[in-house]
């Protein structure tokens, strides 16, 4: 079985997880514009834990087919999940001084976090994402030190259209696999 393959469709890509985190930076950004840097920063360590079970809910209403339980990858997600969660001590510890390198270096250490994803969907988009959170982050980090909501601004953008690049490609090898006559179901 390709586990890779199971992963990728049954997740199209990673699509809702995307969308999720895009719409959850983009709101960080306002409200730390609207109200306060911290409250934005509180919004997206809060809301951060509820990425992954809020992308599993979508998954049941787009009824996307499940993941085998036999599957060695789903153990990598739950340790791909906590690697943001695990540097935030490293995060708080580098904005101690400027409070506006925060969206930067969590910008930073999303691309990070993207970079095993290219194993485990056997997608190169995950690459250029992880690359481009990478450099945008080092870019407002250095460049705008002290503008903190642009960043946000831009990371979520920067989710959402890799969201749409991956639905594209999942739809498509989707499309391709139904018109060779594999059906696609549950994978369980």
């Amino acid at each position: 079985m390709d586990y890779n393959k199971e992963i990728r469709l049954s997740y199209h890509g990673g699509v809702s997880f995307l969308i999720i985190e895009g719409f959850f930076w983009i709101a960080t950004g306002i409200l730390a514009n609207m109200v306060s840097i911290k409250t934005g920063i509180m919004v997206i360590i809060i809301g951060g834990t509820f990425f992954y079970p809020l992308g599993q809910l979508a998954q049941l209403i787009l009824k996307r087919p499940k993941i085998s339980k036999t599957n060695p990858l789903k153990a990598l997600f739950t340790q791909i999940g906590l690697i943001i969660p695990f540097s935030f001590p490293l995060i708080f510890m580098a904005t101690k001084e400027n409070v506006n390198l925060f969206f930067p270096a969590l910008t930073i250490v999303t691309g990070a976090h993207f970079l095993p994803f290219v194993y485990a969907y056997k997608m190169k988009t995950y690459w250029v994402l992880a690359s481009l959170l990478v450099i945008g982050g080092s870019y407002f980090g250095f460049m705008m030190p002290g503008n903190f909501n642009p960043c946000a601004y831009y990371t979520g953008i920067l989710l959402l259209l890799f969201a749409i690049i991956n639905f594209y490609l999942t739809k498509k090898e989707t499309w391709s696999l139904h018109e060779a006559g594999t059906k696609i179901q549950s994978f369980t």
